[in-house]
């Protein structure tokens, strides 16, 4: 806690004045900070799980930190984002082999194209025998936003302390 001495005169009052706005400039240069923090932890986290999917085509994703009015912000960008987030949706792990020599099923019914198959045995996808493994989700920003969470308070603490 802080005290300020103020004696009711115009000199006491505009060094209290300046002492207000010393600690007010003081305190948000420390939540700058604690911000710019939080967002330089969350972007490199983004991008340790972005970079997770780059074997899977997904390579032109980039994550960055960007300073706003009022603080900072993690941005992910390039034309794979959903896809490295999300997922596609037809994913199933690790195949080698050749389209042609698998027992195949059948798609499931939302899935209306005859020439599509799956590989029953590992989930492998194939449309007019070309092999599709699909994208898992990496989550890089549902990562970034929960790694952000859990050092906040060691981060307050740091530059408070």
């Amino acid at each position: 806690m802080h005290n300020i001495l103020l004696e009711l005169n115009p000199t006491s009052c505009y060094h209290a004045k300046q002492k207000i706005d010393a600690y007010a400039r003081r305190e948000t240069d420390r939540l700058d900070r604690v911000c710019k923090r939080l967002a330089e932890e969350g972007a490199r986290e983004a991008r340790l799980h972005a970079m997770m999917s780059k074997g899977y085509g997904n390579d032109d994703v980039s994550v960055s930190v960007e300073k706003m009015d009022n603080g900072y912000k993690v941005v992910m960008s390039g034309q794979d984002i959903y896809f490295v987030e999300f997922g596609t949706g037809i994913y199933a792990g690790e195949y080698a082999g050749d389209a042609s020599n698998v027992s195949v099923g059948i798609m499931p019914a939302d899935y209306s194209d005859t020439h599509a198959q799956q590989y029953s045995k590992k989930g492998y996808w194939f449309y007019d025998n070309v092999f599709y493994r699909g994208t898992p989700a990496e989550m890089p920003m549902y990562y970034a936003g929960k790694r952000m969470r859990e050092i906040m308070p060691k981060v307050i603490k740091e530059i408070y302390g």
